[in-house]
């Protein structure tokens, strides 16, 4: 009987043992191509010493297969790999880095004793080319109070509906505009690419332009196709959505983060600071893709629009028209509800 008990247990210890091991495996597989990421694009390390590491982890799962002892010895590579990347802080990677001149300088916010703030730093580049430009600055002061509107604008390049840049448009009463746009901060001599962006290589920089040069440089120079639409809200929402996109930037001066490309990009990282959007935008991809989310905020009534008007017919009315569009662009008709000021004295 204890013979039986005994064969029995060894029997289910070998079934389900067998059913661990391939579970951990498959685990520790995935995990590795991102660690095959890691050592290319997150670690300052010379190519060949990636190519080492890669092949190791690489022997370490296949020999795995045949004598299983191998796979602790992989599960304590990744974990080393893990714990050496999480070691990566903004502090530590940014401390001697020069930025690239768009964003050298990102916005400040200074309140004021009266309940105005000072906006410091705010682009406002001549530009004669995409990549020739007189370098300006402004310092603004706004009032919270005076918000009479936010728009939701969306930039579109080399005709992808898909990807878009995602800003912000704040509209003060005394006629003052101010583009809130958070970007990717790229060290001198970078050249942004979708990998890095997942390895903590970029900083995340909160910009604050004139539309002139935020807007401008993209319909003008670039060629790409960016709308205005106007979001739907009390003034209540617009003074506490103000106060949130400050408050969050004052954040960032204190404490740098680095910029991820699906996580905390141009989108993921605005709409979330307006009143409400956490409710009604939980859960739905389409802020992730953000190239989609114009169409999201409209299905879920965020937008102005005429009565029983299609999104369509509001995307074409939002459309911003550029001197430096290409020939299968669509064509100019902006005249919405969204219409920034700006536009009429280019």
């Amino acid at each position: 009987m204890k013979k039986r008990i005994l064969s029995f247990l060894s029997a289910v210890l070998a079934r389900f043992g067998n059913v661990l091991f391939w579970a951990v495996f498959a685990v520790l597989t995935l995990e590795a191509l991102w660690c095959v990421g890691a050592f290319f694009h997150a670690f300052n390390i010379p190519r060949w010493m990636a190519w080492v590491g890669l092949l190791a982890l690489l022997t370490l799962l296949a020999a795995s297969i045949f004598r299983r002892w191998f796979l602790p010895a992989a599960a304590i590579l990744e974990i080393a790999v893990l714990a050496a990347y999480l070691c990566i802080t903004p502090e530590r990677r940014f401390r001697e880095t020069r930025w690239q001149t768009p964003w050298q300088r990102t916005l400040e916010v200074r309140p004021l004793a009266d309940g105005r703030y000072e906006l410091a730093n705010v682009r406002d580049f001549l530009y004669h080319s995409e990549n020739e430009f007189d370098v300006r600055y402004r310092t603004m002061t706004v009032d919270p109070e005076q918000i009479s509107s936010i728009d939701a604008v969306f930039s579109h390049w080399d005709d992808l509906e898909g990807v878009a840049h995602s800003m912000l448009g704040l509209n003060f009463a005394d006629g003052q505009t101010v583009v809130i746009s958070l970007e990717t901060r790229l060290p001198a001599g970078a050249v942004q690419n979708g990998l890095d962006g997942f390895y903590r290589r970029y900083g995340l920089a909160m910009l604050a332009g004139t539309p002139e040069d935020l807007y401008g440089l993209r319909t003008d120079h670039r060629g790409e196709t960016l709308y205005v639409y106007r979001l739907k809200a009390e003034h209540e929402a617009l003074h506490s959505d103000v106060l949130s996109i400050f408050a969050r930037a004052a954040e960032l001066q204190r404490h740098p983060t680095f910029y991820n490309s699906l996580f905390r990009n141009c989108t993921t990282g605005l709409l979330p600071m307006l009143s409400g959007a956490d409710e009604r935008l939980q859960g739905d991809l389409r802020v992730m893709l953000n190239g989609l989310a114009a169409k999201m905020l409209f299905e879920k009534d965020l937008i102005v629009r005429r009565e029983g008007e299609s999104f369509g017919s509001l995307r074409a009315r939002s459309l911003v028209p550029g001197r430096c569009r290409g020939k299968d662009a669509p064509p100019a008709v902006y005249a919405g509800e969204s219409e920034t000021r700006w536009l009429h004295d280019r």
